[in-house]
């Protein structure tokens, strides 16, 4: 069986298109919407696998924006409408990635009260609200620190936030969560299924 840092890998992989290095920077490919989600990720419900499919697709665009994030030291080395493409889609990529982790985090949350899950293990969503407060502090730290000649890096710390989140939040936090949702017994397991 194949590990999940594998299964993340491929699908990034297949979603991994790298631009080629020219003076006039070629538009940014977006992935589809479509990602798929390693099957150890899947945790049932419909609508938070819905986002994660799309957190997928954020890491994938991210990879996009530079030309060589892994063995770009600094920004210098690159001719300035490289870096001002780069910088102003890593700027476009955090608007966009901060509105939809503060709207899924606040999904997430609301499923944890509506599912009464947050009367019946307080630590428990306690826990996991925090790594959400954590997750968007990180993001906000990232924007903080906006640098035309620190691209590369800023992306490098950005990819290695989400690909930890897909990694270690959903197992964690979002699986239990989808399992106290999707239980026999669960006011919102019948909201929470996919039709048919």
């Amino acid at each position: 069986m194949p590990s999940l840092d594998d299964s993340l890998g491929a699908i990034m992989a297949d979603h991994d298109v790298q631009a080629t290095h020219a003076a006039n920077a070629a538009p940014l490919v977006v992935a589809p919407l479509s990602a798929e989600l390693p099957p150890e990720l899947l945790t049932g419900h419909q609508q938070l696998d819905a986002e994660h499919r799309l957190l997928i697709t954020c890491i994938a665009n991210l990879r996009r924006v530079c030309i060589d994030q892994v063995n770009c030291r600094h920004c210098g080395d690159c001719d300035p409408p490289r870096r001002h493409h780069c910088e102003s889609h890593l700027v476009a990529m955090l608007g966009d990635l901060l509105a939809f982790i503060l709207e899924h985090f606040r999904t997430e949350e609301e499923i944890m009260r509506d599912s009464l899950l947050l009367m019946v293990d307080r630590e428990l969503c306690q826990a996991h609200m925090e790594d959400h407060a954590a997750i968007s502090g990180k993001v906000q730290e990232i924007v903080a620190a906006l640098d035309p000649m620190n691209t590369a890096g800023l992306i490098r710390q950005l990819d290695a936030l989400l690909t930890r989140w897909i990694s270690n939040h959903i197992t964690l936090h979002d699986m239990l969560l989808a399992r106290w949702v999707l239980r026999e017994d669960s006011v919102l397991r019948r909201a929470s299924l996919p039709p048919g």
